[in-house]
């Protein structure tokens, strides 16, 4: 076997380990509406949590704003459209066609503003159970790092599996995996 396809096989197994660790994290990290303190929430008390991205508020992950979209305007759009649709297609038309359709699309959003307000409404529960704030924004895992080595937590390793999108622990990992499995070339 050729030292390339030696590399290729070794970083498709870091490939598969990562998939592995990002699937399996135990918590996800995120700061209160106010404050600079970083929390940990499993998946359960994340709900639907914080803006995904950019950092900032995201009033669409809220919870009363998911109810009055959905009954406000998904709802009614939806059933407002099936009916036309039904009412059309017995007139022969394609536009019923046309208007079933989009009263199905209108109805794959109140089906996620559903799925979303049960979520968040979970999490809700879980997060009062142990006093945790809602995640208003997302904390990348190297901050998350940062922070819980200045403020230690007992539930919270400082390893991969806690921090699988962290770039520092991940460069530490490898640095400490290459020294260990070559000596000879790392000896002085």
């Amino acid at each position: 076997m050729t030292p390339d396809k030696v590399g290729a096989m070794g970083e498709k197994k870091n490939i598969d380990e990562h998939y592995q660790r990002v699937i399996n994290h135990p918590y996800y990290y995120g700061y209160a509406k106010t404050g600079k303190t970083i929390y940990a929430y499993t998946k359960e008390e994340w709900g639907i949590g914080a803006s995904s991205g950019g950092g900032d508020h995201n009033l669409i992950r809220s919870f009363y704003f998911s109810i009055l979209l959905t009954i406000l305007i998904a709802l009614p759009a939806s059933l407002f459209a099936l009916a036309f649709g039904v009412i059309l297609l017995f007139n022969l038309s394609i536009m019923g066609l046309v208007m079933v359709f989009f009263g199905l699309l209108f109805g794959l959003a109140v089906l996620q503003g559903y799925f979303n307000v049960t979520e968040e409404w979970r999490g809700r529960k879980a997060r009062k159970r142990i006093g945790l704030p809602k995640p208003w924004w997302e904390a990348d895992d190297d901050r998350a790092f940062e922070w819980f080595l200045k403020h230690p937590d007992p539930r919270i390793q400082m390893t991969l599996d806690y921090f699988p999108y962290s770039v520092k622990l991940r460069k530490e990992d490898e640095s400490a995996a290459n020294v260990t499995t070559n000596p000879v070339e790392n000896a002085p």
